[in-house]
């Protein structure tokens, strides 16, 4: 679960954003729900405020934790600071995982690792690793043997742990490795890119997994009150392989019609497409960070999949899902306390809450969108005010 986050320097953040999905004593228990962390963030701005590079921080700190250690030795970390300065790019977070608390610190640059720190926080704040360039200052007893490895300046430590076989558990770098693994991501360096499957890998994945067919129909359905059922047939092609394929049945004057899914709406393709995502990150306890979330939705299912996450029935692992959108109404839907609102000025961008905003412009009992498109609160083009 992920409490906090913040990045320095990076693409066109020059002073930092702070991302906080915690709730504070002022947030009403109806809308917290007795929580202290929501499990849901939106973000809005106009086109270029820098909506997309919040997202892009979480992409390059899973890629770069986890993976990092499969990278060349020679090859540079793929990080953009701040018009392509000269200065560190400075990245922290705050989550919890396995009922354990724990902050982590990252500085570097493309030549490598200026620090990494991290600490346990759950009871109080307490270092049990940091490295200085390549050199291990601090090690706890459970993790002294990274003391003996030869680190690279273009890795993480945290993704050693997939590449060395240690006598020791290593339970702390291994709870903090699965943290990262667990975000999942439709952007990267370049931005959006799009992660959904094809048709007939998705359809055999869903006949393969009858759990995660259901939970796909349920909302398919929900969100079309026109379909009745879908089904995952299959066939042989050319080569005597299985090609599996979804049928929509449609009732029309008491009779089934079966559609391919060539003849449903764009709406209908993407959800088929990609449920399978809100699926793997509400089962596992994940983060699910997505840039353009309601691209080919309808805007009346956008609620309907925030509130998957929302609700404990259908979200008992503490998922989180963070995203931007175009659509105006999902603040409503998210109200002051779970929407990121994105501005820039001189080329520099910077991030807040709503209620961060002071005063009481903001009421729980009426809606926002009314001051967001009037210009009242930022992050909004001039050409949609009004």
């Amino acid at each position: 679960m992920l409490r906090r986050f913040g990045v320095k320097n990076f693409f066109c953040f020059k002073d930092g954003i702070d991302v906080s999905f915690e709730f504070d004593g002022n947030v009403p228990d109806a809308i917290s729900g007795g929580a202290d962390v929501s499990p849901v963030i939106g973000i809005k701005g106009s086109n270029g405020s820098g909506k997309t590079n919040i997202i892009k921080a979480l992409q390059f700190l899973r890629s770069f934790c986890y993976q990092s250690a499969d990278m060349n030795v020679d090859d540079p970390i793929d990080i953009d600071a701040y018009y392509h300065n000269s200065d560190p790019t400075e990245f922290y977070l705050d989550f919890e995982i396995h009922n354990i608390k724990y902050h982590y610190e990252l500085d570097l640059t493309k030549q490598g690792v200026l620090k990494e720190v991290i600490y346990r926080t759950s009871k109080r704040k307490t270092k049990i690793l940091e490295r200085e360039g390549d050199t291990v200052t601090f090690a706890i007893d459970e993790l002294k043997e990274v003391e003996m490895i030869q680190l690279r300046s273009n890795a993480s430590i945290i993704s050693i742990i997939q590449k060395y076989k240690f006598r020791s558990p290593m339970e702390d770098l291994r709870r903090v490795g699965e943290f990262f693994f667990r975000i999942l991501t439709n952007v990267n360096k370049l931005g959006y890119r799009d992660i959904e499957l094809d048709f007939a890998r998705i359809s055999r994945d869903y006949a393969n997994n009858p759990s995660l067919f259901v939970f796909v129909k349920q909302v398919v359905i929900a969100a079309d009150n026109g379909i009745k059922d879908v089904q995952i047939r299959s066939r042989l092609n050319n080569n005597e392989e299985e090609v599996f394929y979804p049928v929509f049945v449609h009732q029309q004057n008491g009779e089934d019609r079966l559609l391919t899914i060539l003849d449903e709406s764009s709406g209908t393709k993407a959800l088929f497409r990609r449920m399978h995502m809100y699926w793997a990150v509400l089962t596992t306890g994940g983060l699910l960070a997505l840039d353009e979330f309601d691209i080919h939705i309808h805007a009346m299912i956008l609620p309907k999949i925030i509130g998957l996450f929302m609700d404990p029935k259908s979200n008992p692992h503490h998922a989180q899902f963070i995203f931007t959108a175009h659509n105006t109404e999902i603040i409503d839907t998210l109200g002051k306390y779970r929407t990121i609102l994105v501005n820039k000025e001189d080329n520099e961008s910077y991030c807040y809450r709503l209620d961060e905003i002071p005063g009481s412009m903001i009421r729980n009992d009426r809606s926002i969108v009314p001051l967001y498109l009037q210009g009242k609160l930022g992050g909004v083009p001039a050409d949609e005010t009004v």
